[in-house]
């Protein structure tokens, strides 16, 4: 009997690892982890922040930080608003960020509006330097950010339930069926079925529904992928005023988006307004971390064909 049992251990062992393997064999794969996408940085020089309503929700915004306030970090991706009210009226600003980008405005009072700024080299290297663990909620470490920020996620989670929940794709406002919508209007433009009033204050709707809502890269080029590819191929035909109805409706929507002011460029270099094609290319470019590198050469190449055409210095 001892010998017996001897003879059987071996068998048992490769029976329980033979069993061991089938069994994980059979255990479905993890899906793995989405990589998950930096936030991005918004400097508002000289704002006033107690009269500052940020997608719609206002704070003591100063009070979240341990110097002078001067603007934001951890702000998701996607489309977000600015409100500051001075004594000549409401300086308003609309924007879409990119992953890890680092966005910077002044405060015009007197005027009531905002104009793009430009930060010091310091600065900016330091906030576009910054790992994704730093701009994000659940990071375990942190390297440490100026004190004069505030991170717009927590705030606003805190906050605002509106700014904090994600989109549903099931839902009325779910990503894929603003995409769908925004795409019908875009063939309305194609064909000239509609008024252009009434095109752009469709799309503005859509807009607004995104407004303080976190989204995915690939979800926001999804969204004006009709507006993009059709505006292309329209300027390519050589309708350009068509390309620019058509692109009217997808800045409505992403207002500033890089993407779309490369093909903006394009189609009013082709139309020959010069001076208006390269402020959008300019603007576009100065955005270049979050274009492909197709977008990237095709708007260098725009602009340096205009700055030829116009005798100007052809600046890389």
């Amino acid at each position: 009997m001892p010998s017996f049992l001897a003879a059987l251990i071996p068998l048992a062992l490769v029976a329980a690892t033979a069993l061991f393997v089938w069994i994980r064999a059979r255990r479905k794969k993890k899906k793995p982890r989405p990589a998950r996408e930096a936030s991005g940085f918004v400097v508002l020089e000289g704002n006033a922040w107690d009269a500052c309503a940020v997608d719609d929700l206002r704070e003591p915004w100063a009070r979240y930080t341990t110097e002078p306030i001067r603007g934001f970090c951890g702000v998701p991706v996607g489309r977000h608003r600015i409100r500051t009210t001075t004594a000549n009226g409401e300086a308003t600003l609309d924007f879409v960020v990119y992953p890890g980008e680092v966005l910077a405005w002044r405060l015009d009072a007197e005027r009531a509006r905002w104009e793009p700024h430009d930060l010091d080299a310091d600065t900016r290297g330091l906030l576009e330097g910054a790992p994704v663990s730093t701009t994000d909620v659940g990071a375990a470490t942190r390297q440490k950010l100026p004190g004069w920020l505030v991170h717009l996620r927590t705030t606003m989670g805190i906050g605002s339930s509106r700014a904090a929940a994600a989109l549903n794709p099931r839902g009325d406002d779910g990503i894929d069926r603003l995409r769908k919508r925004l795409a019908k209007l875009v063939a309305l433009a194609e064909g000239g079925g509609e008024t252009d009033v009434d095109l752009v204050a469709e799309a503005r709707a859509i807009g607004e529904a995104i407004v303080g809502r976190p989204l995915a890269r690939r979800d926001m080029r999804a969204l004006v992928t009709s507006a993009r590819e059709a505006a292309t191929k329209l300027a390519g035909n050589g309708h350009t005023d068509r390309a620019m109805r058509v692109l009217g409706l997808g800045l409505a929507v992403l207002p500033g988006d890089p993407e779309l002011m490369v093909t903006a460029g394009c189609a009013l270099a082709t139309r020959g307004e010069a001076d208006e094609a390269l402020r959008a290319l300019n603007a576009a470019l100065e955005r270049d971390r979050c274009l492909e590198a197709e977008d990237v050469a095709r708007a260098m190449r725009a602009r340096m064909e205009l700055r030829s055409r116009l005798g100007r210095s052809v600046r890389v």
